[in-house]
């Protein structure tokens, strides 16, 4: 039967309106003949959906030349099956939502009804994008969609963190170009800022599950074939014997690497180095929402299998002690979803995924120090010989971890056991996106197959 939906938090609500506007209408500026610019190019290719077209340019021009051709070439197949499988589907949660896109008349339902929108405008100024060469912005195919979550930043943050969790040297900048990939969703007038922080959350827990699930049969052979591939590439370049070698020579945690100078309102500094790569990322972790102070200051419970990806990131370290650094680098509650999200909203891949972290003699983390704060050339850890005291080790059995990393500065050694599966429901993704999603079933390697319905929407 036809119905339709209704604005529970118009104040809120606004605010995220006048933000899509705002962004959609700064990237609307100096366009050429064609009613393009830089940035909307960008967004366009974006909008394609396609991993292999996103992700490469977060490591910059040179690393990223490399990394596009071996997804191409098939070179890199067992990266390409992560980006593959490694994606939640937003469809069901979609369908709960009915949140209407920025540019159409937001009174009327997708179900055929009629929206209560509290006093909101029913339409909006969206400045609409003309498309670019075969990149194209769907208007048309999105009318019967709902916005929330986006699915194109659920598969974005997907890739992201799962190639920030496999190359941490990079990761504030693989961060902040996924960030850029969600906000590019706003830039073309199709999704709202929530949507964006949605598809972050979903694409957060999503993989939470699969580093847990498929760490020894699908994560450690993705990473060693891209590590081992970059340096390959690197040493017969002349850019470097290692990968941190090369990363270096190139400058790739640097100007060498990814940078962006669009600004808007929430990203006000271009990302030229990674410093700024935190600092624009974690603008678009708020989007400039305001803070509901009666709700700040809760302690940070880290979400089962969110350390599990700073397993290549620290591999000295046990559970507990990434825990640590999650909990040290999180955002502070009281910003939207944190309360639905199951934690997942308040962490901070940019920040936990490549940070100075220091132990005492009792292997607890002392101190995490991040980019945006002192320079870092990698995610280290002082202390290390004090890792395995105590109960330290102890926590990766409780954590359901039972393979283990053994440490390197290019991860050299990694061990092959096959982990236990923890199964997360798809019940985990109903209490995120408060919407029934329904998440990829994740078999053992060579068994993987996507769950009904999997397919992201975009």
């Amino acid at each position: 039967a036809a119905h339709g939906g209704k604005v529970l938090d118009a104040k809120t609500m606004e605010l995220d309106q006048n933000l899509a506007v705002a962004i959609n209408h700064k990237a609307a500026e100096d366009l050429d003949n064609t009613g393009l610019n830089a940035q909307r190019k960008r967004a366009l290719v974006d909008s394609d959906l396609q991993a292999e077209e996103t992700m490469p340019d977060a490591l910059g021009p040179v690393l990223g030349a490399y990394m596009s051709e071996g997804l191409k070439q098939g070179k890199l197949n067992a990266v390409a099956d992560v980006f593959s499988f490694n994606v939640a589907s937003t469809y069901a949660s979609k369908r709960a939502a009915m949140h209407p896109r920025p540019y159409l008349n937001r009174a009327e339902s997708s179900f055929g009804g009629t929206n209560d929108l509290a006093g909101l405008p029913a339409t909006l100024n969206i400045k609409q994008s003309h498309s670019w060469l075969e990149h194209v912005p769907g208007y048309s195919n999105l009318q019967k969609n709902s916005s929330y979550p986006s699915g194109h930043t659920t598969g974005a943050y997907s890739w992201g963190i799962a190639l920030a969790g496999m190359i941490p040297e990079l990761a504030p900048q693989i961060m902040a170009r996924t960030s850029e990939a969600g906000n590019n969703r706003i830039v073309l007038g199709v999704h709202y800022p929530l949507d964006i922080m949605g598809g972050r959350i979903g694409a957060s827990a999503q993989n939470g599950q699969y580093w847990h699930n498929e760490f020894s049969s699908s994560i450690v052979p993705a990473a060693r074939q891209l590590r081992g591939y970059l340096t390959e590439r690197c040493q017969a370049d002349e850019h470097g014997s290692t990968l941190a070698a090369c990363i270096a020579n190139v400058k790739a945690n640097g100007a060498g690497g990814y940078t962006n100078g669009f600004l808007d309102s929430v990203a006000s500094e271009p990302v030229k180095d990674q410093a700024s790569a935190v600092r624009v990322y974690t603008a678009r972790l708020t989007y400039t929402f305001p803070q509901n102070t009666s709700q700040s200051g809760v302690d940070f419970m880290v979400p089962r299998g969110a350390a599990d990806v700073l397993r290549l990131a620290y591999p000295e370290l046990h559970a507990d002690q990434r825990n640590a650094i999650l909990k040290a680098t999180a955002l502070d509650s009281g910003y939207p979803l944190w309360q639905s999200s199951d934690g997942w909203q308040r962490i901070n891949w940019a920040k936990a995924l490549c940070a100075r972290v220091t132990l005492d003699k009792n292997g607890d983390v002392s101190k995490v120090e991040t980019v945006d704060h002192v320079t870092l050339t990698g995610p280290s850890v002082i202390n290390a010989q004090y890792a395995n005291i105590g109960k330290h080790p102890a926590s990766d059995s409780a954590a359901g971890e039972n393979s283990s990393v053994s440490a390197g500065p290019d991860l050299a050694v990694l061990h092959a056991a096959q982990r236990s599966a923890l199964m997360v429901g798809a019940g985990v993704l109903v209490t995120i996106l408060g919407a029934g999603a329904t998440k990829a079933v994740m078999g053992k390697r060579g068994e993987k197959k996507r769950a009904e319905s999997s397919t992201v929407r975009p």
